[in-house]
C-alpha cells in the first residue's frame, strides 16, 4: 500500500509541479489554465520534452492495460499477451482518433464504464450490507472473524 501510494505523491508532485511553475513563469502562455479539465494534463506534456513525453504517457498507458491484463505477471510466458494488448490498445485508440477524434474515445470511455459503474454502485450496497450484518452478529455475541489457532481449516 505505501509504494503505489508513494508512487502516485511523486507523479502528481511531478505533473503538477511543473505544470503550475510553467503557469507561474509564463512559459505556458496559459495553454495550461485554459484547457479543459480532462486536456490539461495533455497540454502540460507539451511543454515538457515533448517527444520524450508522449512516448512515455503511450507507454504507461499499454504497461498498466497490460499488466491489468496478465495479472502482474511480467515474465517471459506473459510477452506475447502484453504485446498482443499493447497492439490491440494502439489500435482501438488510433481508430477512434481517425474516426471521430477525442469526442469518439470520450464517448467509448462513458459507453465503457457505464457497466463498472453499476458493479461498483451494487459493491457499495454488499459492504454496507456485510458491515450492517457484522454488526448484528457482534450483537448477537457471534464472532465476526476466524480464530487462526482454533480454526479447523486445512493447512495450504
Amino acid at each position: 500500500m505505501i509504494v503505489p501510494s508513494l508512487m502516485c505523491f511523486v507523479w502528481f508532485a511531478w505533473v503538477g509541479g511543473t505544470a503550475v511553475d510553467l503557469e507561474l513563469n509564463g512559459a505556458a502562455n496559459s495553454v495550461i489554465l485554459g484547457a479543459a479539465n480532462g486536456g490539461k494534463i495533455l497540454a502540460m506534456t507539451e511543454f515538457m520534452l515533448a517527444p520524450i513525453a508522449q512516448i512515455l504517457t503511450w507507454g504507461m498507458a499499454v504497461l498498466i492495460v497490460n499488466t491489468i491484463n496478465a495479472a502482474g505477471d511480467e515474465g517471459p510466458k506473459a510477452r506475447p499477451h502484453i504485446m498482443f494488448w499493447g497492439a490491440a490498445l494502439a489500435l482501438v485508440v488510433g481508430g477512434l482518433l481517425i474516426s471521430g477524434g477525442t469526442g469518439a474515445i470520450q464517448t467509448a470511455m462513458v459507453i465503457g464504464a457505464l457497466p463498472f459503474s453499476i458493479v461498483m454502485a451494487l459493491m457499495c450496497v454488499a459492504l454496507i450490507k456485510a458491515i450492517w450484518n457484522d454488526g448484528r452478529r457482534e450483537a448477537a455475541g457471534i464472532a465476526t472473524t476466524v480464530d487462526p489457532e482454533t480454526s479447523t481449516m486445512p493447512a495450504e
